[in-house]
């Protein structure tokens, strides 16, 4: 099991996202090998790094069900920790598609420093993913309300309209999305 820490501490640091959830679906595959029906303080201490990192890695890579049903395998005692219990609020929130509350307990929850390159990574691409979904809902939508969906300023909308190449719309009114939408 310290091996496999520092090989998720080794990738969370160095940016290595995309290797990030095959090494924690290993690893958790070890761990269930290994470990004693219930974990010793220091086993649940190290363990709840390792299960937040690994829900982390779903929602980065969008896949739900895996970390509900992750978080149903994680052992009781590890699911109290301080860190796993943050990730598991995080989940509940992107499945509840609660996504104002969802961006906030990413940006301000009490997160261990190890944890920031991995959490950037979910903010940036959890908003990115969003705005695609909102460019193909919607013909016109306010930079106000887009701000409060992604947890920015309208401000940092309006520059994320631009850079997909919307039009911005004036302070307060409505703009459509992309000025092509892909036809399905």
């Amino acid at each position: 099991m310290e091996a496999g820490s520092a090989q998720v501490l080794q990738l969370v640091s160095s940016g290595e996202f995309s290797k990030l959830l095959p090494v924690c679906e290993e690893l958790e595959l070890t761990i269930q090998e290994e470990l004693a029906e219930v974990p010793t303080p220091d086993q649940a201490s190290q363990l709840g790094f390792l299960y937040s990192v690994h829900l982390l890695a779903c929602l980065l890579d969008d896949q739900l069900n895996a970390a509900r049903f992750l978080w149903k395998r994680i052992p009781d005692a590890v699911q109290q920790h301080a860190q796993v219990a943050l990730a598991h609020g995080v989940l509940e929130a992107r499945w509840q598609c609660k996504f104002p509350e969802f961006f906030r307990q990413l940006t301000s929850g009490p997160w261990d420093a190890s944890l920031q390159p991995l959490l950037a990574q979910v903010v940036a691409r959890s908003r990115e993913q969003l705005l695609d979904k909102i460019g193909n809902a919607y013909k016109a939508i306010s930079a106000d309300r887009v701000a409060a969906l992604l947890g920015l300023d309208a401000a940092a909308a309006r520059q994320a309209f631009g850079q997909r190449g919307w039009p911005r719309d004036p302070p307060g009114g409505d703009a459509p999305p992309p000025p092509e939408r892909a036809q399905g």
